[in-house]
């Protein structure tokens, strides 16, 4: 792996770290003009070329600079990248996990993801195994242009579930929020066995006008509350990623929700991992699932009572601020075991 001559290695870091914070290619002019290596933009250049013919960079477009592939993203990852120390700030963040040692374990899972997605600013996920009535949390109804809406479903411990549904009628963000307060206020709390025809019924017809719309969400909802996995996923932060710039187009959309329709598939994959210990990174091709082809996944396993029990982590785009990702991940998975460990 350890194959390149340092000059390569340092114009291989600068590419990654700058394609990293602006998501734009890089040229070897930018890299003379900011990095100061002391070599002229030609010899960059070259250097560059060589690079992209050995599989580390390529260049999306013909007058474009370059940006990483997978493959150069695994040697920054592998022998580039220096972890950063995480911050008082983050460990002040982190260290909110224990004020729920009272709660159970599923919540502070979930509060975990939740601490995790704020850190990062990604997706953050978790698998815990073995789950059974499920309860309605909260539903959030978000118009992705005039005749898409993204329909976000949590219940309790965790469990995201998101769809985007076709309506001919345009609604408004404020009678989106009124539809969502209203499910939010006759749903909160309750479990699949309290979804009788009756209440059922009551919602579909509550407006009228909204009555294709609102069927559609009711059965996701039953779907969902009705579902008993044997193994869960825990998501937060999801429009983290919708705000990320490779995925701004609505086709971006779908790819990054169509993962979260099928949460078992996702969960077992993440249960997978809890075989390893320490950060696990896969990147873009390196995952099996077709669905995260053109994602990274930062994972650590976390334990209770001794025992590796599930895991936790953050996907994200493969132009992922990997350093900071793999530090936090692993002190939010230690401090969730340690927690843990009190149950």
């Amino acid at each position: 792996m350890n194959n390149l001559n340092d000059r390569k290695k340092c114009i291989l870091r600068a590419i990654t770290d700058d394609y990293i914070d602006t998501a734009e290619p890089v040229g070897s002019t930018t890299i003379a003009k900011k990095h100061k290596l002391g070599i002229s933009s030609a010899t960059i250049r070259n250097e560059m070329a060589s690079l992209e013919e050995d599989g580390y960079l390529y260049q999306p477009h013909t007058s474009a600079g370059r940006i990483p592939s997978d493959k150069g993203y695994r040697y920054y990852v592998d022998v580039l990248l220096e972890l950063p120390r995480v911050t008082s700030e983050d460990n002040k963040k982190i260290s909110q996990i224990s004020d729920y040692k009272k709660d159970a374990i599923e919540k502070t899972i979930r509060r975990s993801t939740k601490i995790l997605a704020e850190l990062t600013e990604y997706i953050s996920i978790a698998v815990i195994p073995e789950h059974r009535n499920a309860v309605f949390r909260h539903i959030q109804l978000v118009s992705l242009d005039l005749r898409n809406i993204l329909v976000i479903l949590v219940v309790d411990p965790g469990v995201i579930e998101n769809r985007v549904l076709f309506s001919p009628r345009v609604f408004s963000p404020i009678e989106l929020d009124e539809i969502s307060s209203y499910l939010n206020q006759r749903l909160r709390g309750k479990k699949g066995e309290a979804l009788t025809k009756t209440l059922l019924n009551e919602l579909r017809n509550s407006v009228p006008e909204a009555r294709d719309l609102i069927s559609c969400i009711i059965d996701l909802v039953q779907e969902v509350l009705t579902d008993n996995d044997d193994e869960v996923l825990v998501a937060d932060g999801l429009l983290n990623l919708l705000d990320q710039p490779e995925f701004q187009d609505l086709d971006k959309t779908k790819l990054v929700l169509s993962m979260f329709e099928d949460h078992a598939a996702l969960a077992k994959v993440l249960f997978g991992l809890t075989q390893t210990s320490g950060a696990k990174v896969r990147i873009g091709e390196e995952n099996k699932s077709p669905e995260l082809k053109e994602f990274s996944l930062v994972t650590a396993t976390y334990y209770h009572n001794g025992n590796n029990v599930g895991t936790i982590g953050v996907l994200g785009p493969t132009r992922m601020a990997y350093g900071r990702a793999i530090s936090v991940v692993n002190e939010v998975a230690l401090s969730l075991s340690e927690l843990l460990e009190l149950f």
